[in-house]
């Protein structure tokens, strides 16, 4: 689960961002919970603790506090969560990346805010899926795996193991295919019988030559058409 917290003193803008961050969820298939603030509040202050993962969109003026010293605040308390500002002050763009307060970016609200807002979401998604570490043991073995470097999963039939490919290596495991795409959660979709991919590093689908590329350049062809069929 993944929350979201908006604030803008300008009711159509937070609404607007609103509708944009639940069509990407929706189109990601990824729970979100979403609070809406038109103040920086001592409710909204309040609310900033460090609990899972959490991407705030804020603007820079409301009419207690500036977006710029809250995110001062979400910085003490909190290394981890997404900030993204959302603000029709672009002027201050340059001044915040100077505050050393680890914005992710600066959105001008009143241009290219879906495109702009969308780019921001992902980036925060591969943040977060960068920054997991699966840890698997196997034959009394530990491995640490980062969850952003797996392209997918195959099972070979021949010596029984499940191989975990990434970037730069493999994982030959002898767990059980669906055991171990159960440790990597839901994003890991189905593409064959004996293989799973990673849909956060997927580039392109060739359905018509069932070849999948990744965003590393790296093609497979273990797509067929039972489980490929629904993928876009």
């Amino acid at each position: 689960m993944i929350e979201i917290i908006i604030c803008d003193d300008d009711k159509s803008s937070r609404d607007k961002v609103e509708e944009i961050v639940k069509r990407f969820m929706s189109n990601h298939k990824l729970d979100c919970s979403i609070k809406k603030y038109s103040d920086y509040n001592d409710k909204f202050i309040a609310d900033i603790v460090p609990n899972g993962k959490k991407i705030y969109l804020l603007d820079i003026d409301t009419p207690s506090r500036s977006g710029i010293d809250v995110a001062r605040i979400i910085r003490k308390r909190d290394v981890e969560s997404i900030i993204i500002f959302v603000t029709g002050y672009e002027e201050f763009g340059k001044l915040v990346l100077k505050k050393n307060i680890m914005c992710l970016s600066f959105i001008n609200k009143f241009e290219n805010l879906k495109n702009d807002l969308e780019t921001s979401l992902q980036e925060a998604l591969d943040f977060f899926n960068t920054n997991k570490v699966i840890r698997i043991t196997d034959s009394g073995v530990t491995y640490s795996i980062r969850l952003n470097s797996i392209l997918y999963i195959t099972r070979d039939n021949t010596d029984r193991r499940t191989i975990v490919k990434c970037d730069k290596n493999e994982y030959r495991l002898k767990m059980n295919l669906s055991d171990v795409k159960e440790l990597f959660g839901e994003h890991f979709i189905q593409t064959h019988r004996s293989c799973f991919v990673n849909e956060y590093r997927i580039d392109n689908i060739d359905h018509k030559n069932k070849v999948i590329t990744f965003d590393n350049g790296m093609t497979i062809d273990l797509l067929s058409d039972t489980y490929g069929k629904d993928l876009k």
